[in-house]
Formats: structure tokens, sequence, C-alpha cells
């Protein structure tokens, strides 16, 4: 069999599962819920005195910036000294928040710079009609990275996004879509062969090259096999309206962009979703605030940049608390909340913007299947300091992916698990 027919076979066997009706939202409690991902990234970070907590274990105090997720306590963790090894370069590392491994170290790694999100919807992504949804307000970095090192492109405006998740196409819009999926088949195959013809005349370097090309064919093939599966297909149903915003802030499009992760995972759009809070976040906007956001990450000592910066972040965090409330009161299959069958991330691969610092990452994981209700502090042993990589082994052993390694992983955290 053909690559392109399994391809095309297996995307059409993924929607004979039962997750593709709506009524398994609302269905029989046999059915288990599905586990579900989102990871929340924020570029500059949060200011290690003001995130970290102060005790350890069951025992931590809440700091002020965190005190506005003192109700999901029990159902969320705070990690302390976790990091990305070898991953240095100050705003440069931030992209490695969710793969540890930084572009250009790829080559060194089985799985390349892929990011937690994408080696999850390698695995899971066929279940659903969007593999995965990746959003983002504010520009910067790029979280989201196939095994081919391409970054994912996000999708800044919330409103595109509901449109995408939940507006069906007009009938000509969809025939445009189908024929432009059938070229695309045409053009893969004709790469294909002259892959193959010319594979055996290139040197060392050039096969390098030529692999990594390949791998990101591979990635586009898969993605063009599973849409036109699904173009037939009817579009989930929202159970909510389409978000709206003024702009009166920048805090309305963070909560704009959760709101619509909100919903693709009610209606079970996707079970995976990535949002990256970039440096242009307009945080003049907010009232008080009178300098740009990558300025004042640059806090220093000075007591007025300190305080804008604690407001700014205090909002940020404040829009988690929202996103788990959101998730806390939409019910899953057999009675369960949205939240309970969601792990959330939410964190920076930058630990001190002030100093460039991708060591110590600010990491809060909440929802279901984890011994919440901590402060999980890792000290170095010497030089070795505990790979945030390791959490995120346990997390796709938690996700139901058999995996031992992950990027700069030297274990798991599974202790941790219920």
């Amino acid at each position: 069999m053909n690559r392109r027919h399994l391809l095309q076979t297996l995307s059409g066997t993924a929607l004979t599962f039962p997750w593709f009706s709506n009524l398994a939202l609302h269905g029989a409690e046999a059915v288990k819920a599905p586990r579900r991902l989102v990871c929340i990234g924020l570029d500059f970070g949060l200011r290690p005195e003001s995130f970290f907590p102060v005790g350890h274990g069951p025992e931590l105090e809440l700091t002020p910036l965190l005190k506005p997720l003192e109700r999901w306590q029990k159902k969320m963790t705070v990690f302390s000294q976790l990091e990305h090894p070898g991953v240095q370069g100050g705003h440069y590392g931030v992209h490695a928040f969710l793969s540890g491994v930084r572009r250009e170290q790829a080559a060194g790694f089985a799985d390349g710079c892929v990011s937690l999100d994408q080696l999850v919807e390698e695995e899971l992504g066929g279940l659903t009609r969007f593999p995965s949804l990746c959003l983002g307000v504010g520009g910067g970095d790029a979280i989201s990275w196939t095994r081919s090192g391409i970054a994912v492109p996000k999708l800044e405006d919330p409103s595109q996004a509901f449109q995408l998740l939940f507006k069906p196409e007009p009938k000509s819009a969809k025939e445009a879509r189908r024929t432009e999926l059938a070229e695309n088949e045409s053009v893969l195959s004709l790469i294909a062969q002259d892959a193959k013809r010319v594979a055996p005349l290139l040197d060392r370097w050039d096969r390098e090259k030529m692999d990594e090309f390949m791998g990101a064919m591979r990635d586009f093939e898969r993605a063009n096999a599973s849409n036109m599966a699904w173009l037939d297909k009817p579009l989930p149903v929202a159970g909510g309206e389409k978000p709206e915003w003024d702009n009166a802030g920048c805090m309305d499009r963070v909560r704009a962009n959760l709101d619509v992760a909100a919903l693709a995972l009610q209606a079970d759009a996707t079970r995976i979703v990535t949002l990256n809070i970039g440096g242009s976040l307009p945080v003049t906007n907010i009232p008080g605030i009178d300098r740009g956001y990558h300025d004042l990450s640059h806090s220093g000592q000075d007591p007025e940049k300190l305080r804008q910066l604690h407001v700014i972040e205090s909002a940020l965090v404040g829009e988690l608390d929202h996103f788990l409330e959101r998730l806390a009161t939409l019910k899953d299959i057999g009675g369960s909340s949205l939240l309970d069958n969601t792990t959330v991330v939410f964190g920076s691969g930058m630990g001190n913007a002030s100093s460039h610092a991708n060591t110590n990452l600010p990491v809060v994981l909440a929802g279901g299947g984890f011994k919440h209700g901590q402060h999980l502090f890792f000290p170095k042993q010497g030089r070795q300091q505990t790979p945030l990589c390791n959490l995120f082994v346990t997390l796709l052993q938690q996700m139901g992916i058999q995996r031992d390694r992950f990027g700069s992983s030297t274990g798991n955290l599974n202790e941790f698990l219920v």
C-alpha cells in the first residue's frame, strides 16, 4: 500500500470513531471522556519573585500574583526549578518552551524540535476535524513546531478562529477547496517521484537537507489527506456565541482567544490547543500602564516598572482563572467537567525576562488526572537540573501516549499522576 493510500485509509477509518458525533458529548456514560491538552505560553514569563510560592509540597502559600487562582488550588500544581538543559539565548530560547529543543539543536534529538502539542497531534489529532488549534495574541515567538522543524502558524484573530471552527463554507468555496486538495495530491506525487530519482545523486549534506524537506512534505501530505477526509463531514456545533471584544484593553483579546478554545474543546472540534501571548501585547491600553511590555519586562529594581508589570502579569493570571472557570462549568461525557478531562499548561520558556534567563521556568499545571494542591520544587543536584521535559513525558503518558523519552528528558514525574 503506498503512503497516500495508507494516509487516506487511516483518515477514513478515524471518522468511524464515536467522538465525531456531537451526541457523544451528551451520550452514554459508558463512553469515556477524551483527554485534552491546552498549552498557554508567555513570551516574557512571569517575574520570579512574584510567581513562585513560599512553601513546598501541600503547604504552599500562594503569592499575591497567584492569588486569583486560589479557588483552583486543589486542582493545580506549581513547579519550581524546572528548565530545558542547554537552552539559552534569552528571548530566542522562548520558542523551545514546549519542545525543550531550540530549532538549530533539532538534528541532535530523535524527535527533532517537535513540540509537545504537535507530538500529541501526531498520535491523536486524526480523531477530530481540527487536529490542533494554534492561537496567538501579541505576535511574538512560535511555540508549536512540527517534527520537520516548521513553525505552526498562529491564528491571531479570535473571530477568524471561530468562523473556521463553526461557520460552514459556501458550496462554491468548498468545491474550490476540493480542487485545491486534489491538486495538492498530484503535486506531492510528483515531488515524491523526483525525490526518489534524485536521492542517489546527492552528497551527505544535500541528503540531510532533502530528508528535512521530505519530512515537511510528509507533514503536509498528512494534513492534506485529513482535510480531504473531513471536507464533506458536518461542522461541529458551537455551544456558545462568537466571542466579542472592543479593543479597549489587551486582556479582552486574550479572553476571546481562550473562550474560542473552550468552545472548540466543548464541541470536540479539537482536543489540542496552544495559545501564545507575545511581547507586542498592547499593554498601554490598560489604565495606568504607560510603557511597553518589553520595556517593563526589563524591570530591574525600578519600583514604577515593577508596579506596572505586576498589573499586567496579574491580569494574565486572571485570564487563566477565567479560562479554568469556563472549563469547570462546561459538562463533559459522564457528568464530569471539561476541566476534569483537560490538562492545562501555563508557563514560559523565559525564567526571568529582566536578566534574559531561560532557567527556573514558571509553570502551572491544572486539570484532572494529577495529584494537585502542591508546590513541587526540584533543586539542582550539583550541575544536574530536572528537565521540564520530564514533566512532558508524564503528560504524554497521561494522554495515553506511551513514551519514555521526549526532548531533553532524563526520566518522568509519574509519581505526580493520580
